[in-house]
């Protein structure tokens, strides 16, 4: 996978997916050549039940603003959504916690916006967007917390959202 070859993973590598949801992309790892450690963090009851075979055992229900890991355990450390779900206070905890647990790299991403309509489009499409700040508000955060590893910022226009105009 991109992932692998992007960050060097290697067997032996540990890989931590915060928000596994049903464990697909930790899934995508182990059909892999190489053999990566694979570990998730879920909240939902329902996501871990219905979560594929091979990966089950594998995640474990735990709260995204304090993991049950020891520090420095992962090579990577992947969190797409979980940051933007929570409020700010517990998203800057649940960066502190990806930083405390990586010893390797991390990627995450964020819900931003730079218009009003941008952050209105983004907010009628998430379910679970909590935090929604502007690319610089972000960059403070993430400075804030001591972020260090990647990020991407998904908005209204990366994501092609776009306001039906009624017929009238």
């Amino acid at each position: 996978s991109n992932m692998i070859n992007e960050y060097g993973l290697k067997s032996g590598s540990k890989v931590l997916q915060i928000g596994c949801d049903k464990g697909f992309l930790l899934h995508d790892f182990l059909l892999q050549d190489i053999e990566i450690e694979i570990a998730g963090l879920e909240v939902s009851d329902y996501a871990i039940e219905q979560s594929l075979e091979p990966t089950r055992p594998y995640i474990q229900k735990g709260s995204f603003t304090r993991f049950p890991f020891e520090d420095k355990t992962f090579d990577l450390v992947i969190c797409v959504g979980p940051v933007y779900s929570l409020i700010l206070g517990d998203a800057i905890k649940c960066l502190k916690e990806i930083e405390r647990v990586k010893s390797g790299a991390s990627f995450i991403s964020l819900a931003s916006y730079e218009s009003e309509e941008d952050f209105w489009l983004f907010r009628d499409w998430t379910v679970l967007g909590s935090t929604m700040l502007k690319e610089d508000e972000w960059k403070e955060v993430l400075q804030h917390a001591g972020y260090t590893g990647d990020y991407k910022f998904n908005s209204a226009k990366s994501l092609n959202l776009i306001r039906e105009k009624t017929v009238k």
